[in-house]
C-alpha cells in the first residue's frame, strides 16, 4: 500500500512532537530530581551549621575547665634521685612555705628551731605542703581545704609532737635534748648584758640551717647547669 507523501510527513511530525514531549517530561523529572536531592543536601548543612553555632556558644557560655595538677601525686621526693638543682629548689620551696604559711598560722606552738634535721619530719612536711598547695589550687572544691584542716594538718601536727619531744631547752628532770636550744642568760652583777644566744625556742630555724641545706645539696650530683 503506498502512502500518501504528505500523510508521511504528518506522521513523522507527530511522532517527533511526541518524542520531544517525552524528552521534556524526562528532563523535567530529572531536575526535579536534582532540586530535591540538592534541598536534602541544604536542609542537612543547615541542620550541621545550627550544631557547630550551638556548639561555639556553648563553649563561649561556659569557661573552660582547667587540668587539675597532680599534686598528691607529684610530692617531691627526699631520696638520693633529687640532683643539686632539684635539692635547691625543694629546699627552697617547702623553706619558704613552712615559714610564710605553716609556722606563724597553725604550728608555732609544736615547732622547734630544729625542725629540718628530721628526716622523717622533713617528708611528713612536703608532703603536707604539696597537699595545701593542692587544696588552694584555682577552682578547687572547698572539701579540698576542709580534709587538708581536719585530717593533714592533725597528722602532720601529730608528727612534728612526735619527732621533736626530745628537742629543746634543757631541764632538770628530763635526760640532755637530742638537738638542745640555749636558755638566754640572765643578768648578773658580773655580766649585766649577757650576749644573746644564737636562736631560741621560738624561732624558725636554729643558726646551723643555711650550713646544713648547703650540706645537703652538695653531697648530690651536678645538676643540668653545673654541664
Amino acid at each position: 500500500m503506498k502512502l500518501d507523501p504528505m500523510e508521511m510527513l504528518l506522521r513523522l511530525t507527530g511522532d517527533l512532537s511526541e518524542v520531544r514531549g517525552r524528552v521534556q517530561e524526562l528532563e523535567d523529572q530529572g531536575l526535579a530530581t536534582a532540586l530535591e536531592g540538592l534541598g536534602k543536601k541544604v536542609g542537612d548543612l543547615r541542620e550541621t551549621l545550627a550544631a557547630v553555632v550551638a556548639a561555639v556558644q556553648h563553649m563561649q557560655a561556659e569557661p573552660e575547665e582547667e587540668e587539675e595538677p597532680d599534686w598528691p601525686g607529684t610530692t617531691p621526693n627526699w631520696t638520693d634521685e633529687l640532683d643539686q638543682d632539684q635539692a635547691r629548689e625543694l629546699w627552697d620551696w617547702l623553706t619558704k612555705w613552712c615559714q610564710n604559711i605553716l609556722w606563724p598560722i597553725y604550728a608555732e606552738r609544736v615547732w622547734k628551731p630544729c625542725w629540718y634535721r628530721h628526716a622523717r619530719l622533713r617528708m611528713e612536711l612536703t608532703a603536707l605542703c604539696a597537699n595545701w598547695h593542692w587544696a588552694y589550687t584555682k577552682n578547687a572544691p572547698p572539701t579540698r581545704v576542709s580534709e587538708w584542716h581536719a585530717r593533714w594538718w592533725p597528722h602532720a601536727e601529730r608528727v612534728l609532737r612526735e619527732e621533736l619531744k626530745d628537742c629543746g631547752l634543757p631541764r632538770e628532770d628530763l635526760p640532755a635534748p637530742k638537738h638542745p636550744v640555749p636558755a638566754p642568760l640572765r643578768p648578773t652583777k658580773e655580766n649585766p648584758r649577757p650576749p644573746a644566744p644564737p636562736f631560741t625556742a621560738e624561732d624558725f630555724a636554729d643558726h646551723k640551717f643555711l650550713e646544713r641545706v648547703e650540706k645537703d645539696i652538695a653531697r648530690r650530683p651536678p645538676g643540668k647547669t653545673a654541664d
